[in-house]
């Protein structure tokens, strides 16, 4: 028997026990965080909606989503990009964003080259950081994306998703040979800061990234809560400002004019 205020080492179904009991509080609290992040996402849509006119001279960001989020899941981030004169493409024929990490990335290649981005800056979460890299790795789209930030992306899966009844979220198992392949392709991972919890309920394994430009943990658990932390938002802003393009004149950082 262990000893006393030892846990002992048991698994379920090849999930250890103690991973589930950490996993459970964190998962809550991230439910609870989501009402308010949505709140946060209705004030930057109306804000952007006031400032329609201020200029975009900058090179562009696309924001990618996670899976079961809707494609304007991360406006708080496109309102930031915008105040640093930056313009934010958002993917409204994703929908809710269930369909594969392959049809997914061939929705915002079309995207990008429907529109003619290029100098691209991705802000993903989740399984949208699968997707940017995707679009980093192809032949016909990767030069149009300078980098990106994948913000608690499941690089190498999660333990969790295969016994998921969702067949979306079975996708994310580390078997899955997409997620393989990407794994397998390094090529572009010089050009991707990953961002992730000190511990995420979804992914416990983590969403650290080999050969990445740089892995930077945030102390905070919560698949979503890490969306809404300062450490994050400073990280978002340093991206944004340190892969604009040079322009005419500077940003004033509040207003969007330069």
């Amino acid at each position: 028997m262990p000893g006393e205020g030892s846990e002992p080492d048991v698994e379920i179904a090849g999930i250890d026990v103690g991973t589930v009991s950490r996993a459970v509080p964190s998962a809550l609290a991230d439910i609870a965080f989501l009402p308010g992040w949505r709140g946060l996402g209705a004030r930057a849509r109306r804000w952007m909606l006031r400032d329609r006119e201020h200029p975009v001279d900058g090179s562009p960001v696309l924001l990618l989503p996670g899976v079961n989020e809707s494609p304007r899941f991360l406006d708080p981030f496109a309102a930031l990009a915008l105040a640093s004169c930056r313009p934010a493409h958002v993917v409204t024929t994703l929908g809710r964003n269930r369909s594969g990490v392959l049809a997914t990335a061939e929705i915002a290649a079309a995207y990008l080259e429907r529109h003619d981005l290029s100098g691209v800056t991705i802000v993903a979460h989740s399984k949208g950081g699968l997707v940017g890299k995707q679009l980093m790795a192809w032949e016909q789209t990767g030069p149009r994306v300078a980098t990106m930030l994948a913000i608690a992306t499941p690089f190498s899966g999660s333990v969790f998703a295969s016994r998921m009844p969702d067949r979306a979220l079975r996708a994310f198992a580390p078997t899955d040979r997409t997620l393989l392949d990407l794994a397998a392709n390094r090529g572009v991972n010089g050009r991707i800061v990953s961002a992730f919890p000190a511990f995420d309920p979804q992914i416990p394994g983590g969403s650290e990234l080999p050969d990445a430009a740089a892995n930077v943990r945030v102390p905070v658990a919560g698949h979503f809560r890490v969306l809404g932390h300062p450490e994050l938002w400073r990280l978002v802003r340093r991206v944004l400002r340190e892969t604009d393009a040079p322009a005419s004149a500077p940003c004033d950082g509040v207003s969007g004019t330069r």
